[in-house]
């Protein structure tokens, strides 16, 4: 499991000081293991919550209105 998509996405600095999200070609190995880790920590909590309850928390993370408010 590789989530490219997500609040740990690898950025980079370009020339004009600006941060900005690497390419997939542009990963290091630090960013694999960073993307891993967090892809470890979701599928923990999707299989432990089960994945209603953790779309449920998902979508209030990320601003979504949740129908069981």
């Amino acid at each position: 499991m590789l989530i490219k998509n997500g609040p740990l996405i690898p950025t980079k600095v370009i020339e004009d000081g600006s941060i900005v999200h690497k390419q997939p070609d542009e990963f290091n190995a630090e960013d694999f293991k960073m993307i891993e880790k967090n892809a470890k920590a979701k599928k923990l909590f999707y299989f432990g919550l089960g994945p209603d309850e953790y779309t449920r928390i998902n979508q209030r993370r990320m601003g979504s209105p949740s129908s069981s408010s």
